[in-house]
């Protein structure tokens, strides 16, 4: 198998076409799956153990799902990094979403080899820890 297998990453994207273009670019290097909706997103986190979520936080146009999508996902797992990802701020919202208990943000249109990037450099100080 090529890249980090074992890693796993959940995208919680409710606009196909921009998990689409993550998971083509993340595909190569980890297990990728997608949930569209929060009810989806809880099926896989009580399912598998992933080492990362990509979120939009505004699913289904509510932006408090994906804030309380947080809290569940490290409720079930502590560990897990949580990315958030959407189209309707500015970067000086990358402060709200980090106190948040998200570990990043980036606004959209993402840059899918600067999270790839990051999620590796990640990926490779676990493994050598």
């Amino acid at each position: 198998m090529n890249g980090n297998h074992d890693a796993r990453v959940l995208i919680v994207e409710d606009e196909y076409m921009n998990a689409w273009s993550l998971a083509v670019t993340l595909k190569p290097h980890f297990l990728v799956r997608h949930a569209a909706t929060t009810e989806e997103a809880l099926y896989w986190l009580t399912r598998e153990k992933f080492q990362f979520i990509m979120m939009d936080i505004r699913i289904g146009n509510e932006i408090r799902a994906g804030f309380e999508l947080l809290k569940d996902a490290k409720s079930i797992n502590p560990e897990v990094l949580v990315f958030a990802t959407t189209g309707m701020g500015l970067g000086k919202d990358a402060e709200q979403y980090l106190s948040a208990g998200f570990h990043g943000y980036y606004p959209k249109p993402i840059n899918e080899n600067e999270i790839l990037a990051e999620m590796l450099l990640i990926s490779e100080r676990w493994r050598a820890a």
